[in-house]
């Protein structure tokens, strides 16, 4: 039976930097006896943001894991971080904030007053990630969770030091790895695996040389945006990269570029390693949720390219939609006629059609396509409904929208879990001004 004990503790952080980190301190505070709740392996559903909110609200404690640049996309109020952040204040946890290498940055600007007063400046850490780690964390339980959550009974083996626990870590998860692969393959696997190790290992020399080779060539060709490539990525993934950098389009000098072209299914699976009709390539990748873009696709993104992949904000949308520095002044992205630029309800035969240039329609002076029409786009940018409540912005109506819906100040509002055939995306890519 599923164990329905509460939380103590709910730990956040930035994937990016901070996920050893809160690992390790989860582990730690496992061995000493209370209920740590960490999103990297306890979410396996996709469905985030239910589970997120319902184990802050949960948990008395929140830890915040201060890694460097970790509070950096905390100036977009769609971050997730934030939003954790946000909502443990709100339910008024105690927060508990972590340095643990004493490299925390600071906050950006633009990250609400309140949030930083909670987090504090902690330039140094009270717990060190070192030999001294054990005794560092036994004071921090001592001083600041046993008056909020009571003395815990330890476990019989608890780790002292980095160095062990990171040793623990190491163990539990080659021991998770081994039983799903020995439940799934059995002794058959074995034995196929040891006949084709002579034949794989050359295979995997001439396939990592290719990749290597292509890996350095990407990133000389898009050393504009900063691209630099994660050393696990598969050809696929880099192939699929590779197609996608190519069709972005540049909105402000250096700073914002902007898809030619909405998210297509191809982009999807190719980067997430996922299988696909190969027929459904061009089309358009609908019925994804405001949340699981975020934290499954641009996570994905950003951790192989080291690029801020994102959704435009509303103001960066219509700007792109009206030709950037071209000002465009159509009641669509690139035309006031309709039937020139956009898939709508009376052209579109009900269904969306290719994302790929090729489909007699015209794009606008920024060459970007189906900016009106084909799939409505997530934005960024909240919208309040009288009725709904907070909901995140789409824009440019879709393939059955009536025409004045897909005119460029066109608006819907969608609750972040919301998946409707007639929504999908389009990326950007930000970098900051040198």
């Amino acid at each position: 039976m599923k164990d329905q004990q509460p939380y103590d503790i709910f730990i956040s952080y930035r994937r990016t930097g901070g996920a050893q980190y809160a690992r390790i301190l989860q582990l730690m505070l496992i061995q000493r006896g209370y209920r740590v709740f960490l999103d990297y392996d306890e979410l396996t559903d996709g469905i985030f943001s239910d589970k997120i909110k319902a184990a802050i609200k949960e948990a008395p404690v929140f830890m915040l894991v201060l890694s460097k640049n970790s509070m950096q996309r905390c100036a977009n109020e769609g971050d997730w971080v934030r939003q954790e952040i946000t909502l443990a204040l709100e339910q008024q946890k105690k927060i508990i904030p972590i340095n643990p290498d004493n490299g925390f940055d600071g906050f950006p600007d633009g990250m609400p007053q309140n949030l930083q007063d909670a987090i504090g400046s902690h330039q140094h850490s009270e717990i060190s990630f070192g030999q001294a780690l054990g005794a560092t964390i036994d004071l921090m339980i001592k001083n600041r969770l046993v008056p909020t959550l009571g003395q815990r009974s330890s476990q019989e083996h608890k780790d002292e030091d980095f160095d062990t626990a990171q040793e623990s870590l190491r163990k539990q998860d080659a021991h998770n790895r081994f039983m799903k692969w020995l439940s799934v393959t059995g002794v058959i696997a074995i034995v196929l695996i040891v006949l084709g190790t002579c034949y794989l290992f050359w295979q995997r020399i001439d396939e990592q040389q290719k990749m290597e080779s292509m890996r350095t060539e990407l990133e000389k060709k898009y050393s504009d945006f900063g691209l630099y490539l994660s050393n696990n990525l598969t050809m696929e993934q880099m192939v699929t990269l590779d197609n996608m950098l190519s069709r972005m389009v540049p909105v402000r000098p250096d700073t914002l570029w902007m898809s030619q072209f909405e998210c297509t299914v191809g982009w999807w699976h190719g980067i997430m390693g996922e299988t696909y009709d190969e027929a459904e390539a061009n089309m358009p990748m609908a019925e994804v949720s405001f949340g699981e873009i975020n934290m499954t696709y641009l996570d994905t993104l950003r951790n192989m390219t080291n690029l801020e992949f994102d959704l435009p904000s509303v103001e960066e949308w219509e700007y792109a939609a009206h030709g950037a520095w071209h000002q465009e002044q159509t009641t669509y992205a690139g035309s006031n006629n309709a039937d020139s630029v956009a898939w709508y309800r009376l052209n579109s035969n009900g269904h969306a059609h290719p994302c790929d240039g090729q489909q007699g329609k015209t794009p606008n002076m920024l060459d970007l396509y189906d900016m009106s029409g084909n799939v409505a786009e997530w934005c960024n940018t909240p919208i309040i409904s009288a009725t709904d409540g907070a909901q995140w912005t789409v824009c440019g109506g879709h393939y059955n929208s009536p025409v004045e819906e897909v005119a460029i100040s066109s608006r819907a509002g969608l609750n972040t879990d919301a998946k409707e055939k007639t929504v999908g995306f389009r990326l950007v890519i930000r970098k900051a001004q040198p």
